[in-house]
């Protein structure tokens, strides 16, 4: 019986864990100013601006854009297709970079197309 009760605890204790996580995920959003290095139509391949602590992590960024809100300077929805090499960028993520080379990174809020 007493097994039985530290079981259903720790399966209480592990969802409530769990769902406080999934919840939190959307409110630990960060920012950052990027160069447009290349659009691959799933991706943008991005450099953080200098200053930008992305930039010490990593100096190329591949950003992943499936389900990301993509908007330009005037609040505009616009296409993946829009973003060219060259112009700067807003990216809203979770906070997540991949190490790898070039870095990368999954979970993209929003990206806006700057002026």
């Amino acid at each position: 019986m007493k097994k039985h009760c530290i079981l259903m605890m720790s399966i209480i204790l592990m969802t409530t864990f769990f769902v406080a996580c999934v919840g939190q995920e959307k409110n630990n959003e960060v920012v950052f100013v990027a160069t447009v290095l290349e659009n691959k139509e799933t991706h943008l391949l991005v450099e953080p601006v200098e200053g930008s602590a992305e930039l010490s992590s990593a100096d190329k960024i591949m950003v992943y854009v499936q389900d990301t809100t993509l908007l330009h300077s005037n609040d505009n929805s616009i296409a993946i297709g829009d973003f060219k090499a060259g112009q700067l960028v807003e990216i809203t993520y979770n906070g997540a970079i991949a190490e790898s080379y070039p870095a990368q990174i999954h979970t993209c809020y929003q990206i806006n197309l700057l002026n």
